[in-house]
């Protein structure tokens, strides 16, 4: 069965959210694919969807450094 799901950076800190994609191999493995979705602003949302053989992956990135003064 696949399910869509959303996901939602729903804090105001400035501590984007990666989302990952892996799928299963024919081992059993779960291998990550590329272009993770990066969601970079509060409020900003992405679409997926999962399968028994799709998963996704959510994290929590740094901070991006502040910028050095000139």
């Amino acid at each position: 069965m696949t399910k869509q799901v959303r996901i939602e950076n729903a804090d105001t800190s400035n501590w984007p959210v990666r989302v990952t994609i892996e799928h299963k191999d024919a081992d059993g493995n779960w291998v990550p694919q590329p272009g993770s979705v990066q969601i970079d602003i509060p409020t900003a949302m992405t679409q997926q969807y999962l399968t028994s053989h799709r998963r996704l992956v959510i994290e929590e990135r740094a901070a991006d450094p502040a910028p050095a003064a000139a």
